[in-house]
């Protein structure tokens, strides 16, 4: 199905946690998590999988689902940015230990 001005929009989220948006031309858009030349990519999927920028994934989103793209990334971003806090601190643990057994 397609909007009446021709232009492929979101239509609706479906799946698990965290979801896909399901575009009016039957294809989906994912959250890949990679980063490809400083840029973070989606993934839209359907016949074939084609890397989509945030920005140009916000537009395939359109005005209803463009937000969804916007605080998805960012909470993305935001687990990301836990796990690296999470192994930073772990790993500061970890090379104080041996040095502690010894003192």
């Amino acid at each position: 199905m397609r909007m009446s001005d021709g232009r492929i929009r979101g239509t609706s989220l479906r799946g698990d946690a965290p979801s896909r948006l399901e575009l009016s031309d039957g294809s989906r858009l994912m959250l890949d998590g990679t980063v490809d030349q400083n840029e973070v990519e989606w993934r839209r999927l359907g016949r074939q999988r084609t890397a989509v920028s945030v920005s140009e994934a916000e537009e395939l989103a359109g005005e209803e689902f463009g937000d969804y793209v916007a605080v998805r990334t960012r909470a993305e971003a935001e687990s990301l940015r836990a796990v690296y806090d999470w192994y930073r601190d772990h790993t500061e643990l970890l090379q104080h230990q041996p040095a502690d057994a010894c003192a």
